[in-house]
C-alpha cells in the first residue's frame, strides 16, 4: 500500500491517534481563519461596534461557539501531544509495513487522558457557548 498525498493522508488507517490528529489540524485551520480576518473586518466597517453586529446574529454566535470548541480541543490535545513527546505517554510511531496499533491501547493513563480531553472539550465548549449566548447578562 502506497502512502497517499494531501489531506486524505490524515484519514488513512483511522484510529484514535489519527482522528485526534485530523481534528487538531482542522481546529488549527479554523482558529487561523477566525482570528486573522478580525482586524480587517474592523477596518472595513470603520468601527469595532459595527464589526461586532455580525457576532450578534445566529450565524455569528454559532461561529463563536465553534471557535470556543476549537480553542478547548486544540489546547487540550496539544497538551496530550506534549506529554507524548516528553515520554510520559508511550506513543509508538506507526509506519508501513508495520501493522496499525493505536497507541491509546498501551496504557490506562492514555485512556484517562483521552477521557479528560473529551470531558474538557465538552465542558469548555458548553461554558464558552453559554458565555457567548448570555455573557452580557451574566458578566457586568
Amino acid at each position: 500500500m502506497r502512502a497517499g498525498k494531501g489531506i486524505w493522508e490524515w484519514f488513512r488507517g483511522l484510529n484514535w491517534e489519527r482522528i485526534y490528529f485530523a481534528i487538531h489540524r482542522l481546529t488549527a485551520i479554523y482558529l487561523v481563519l477566525y482570528i486573522f480576518p478580525r482586524p480587517y473586518l474592523v477596518l472595513l466597517h470603520g468601527s469595532w461596534e459595527e464589526a461586532l453586529k455580525f457576532d450578534m446574529t445566529p450565524i455569528g454566535r454559532a461561529l463563536a461557539a465553534l471557535f470556543i470548541f476549537s480553542i478547548a480541543f486544540h489546547g487540550i490535545n496539544g497538551l496530550r501531544i506534549m506529554l507524548i513527546e516528553l515520554g510520559v505517554i508511550k506513543g509508538r510511531p506507526i509506519r508501513e509495513p508495520i501493522r496499525f496499533i493505536p497507541a491509546l491501547r498501551t496504557s490506562k493513563l492514555n485512556w484517562l487522558l483521552m477521557a479528560l480531553t473529551i470531558v474538557g472539550t465538552v465542558v469548555g465548549t458548553l461554558l464558552g457557548t453559554y458565555l457567548v449566548l448570555y455573557g452580557s447578562e451574566v458578566w457586568p
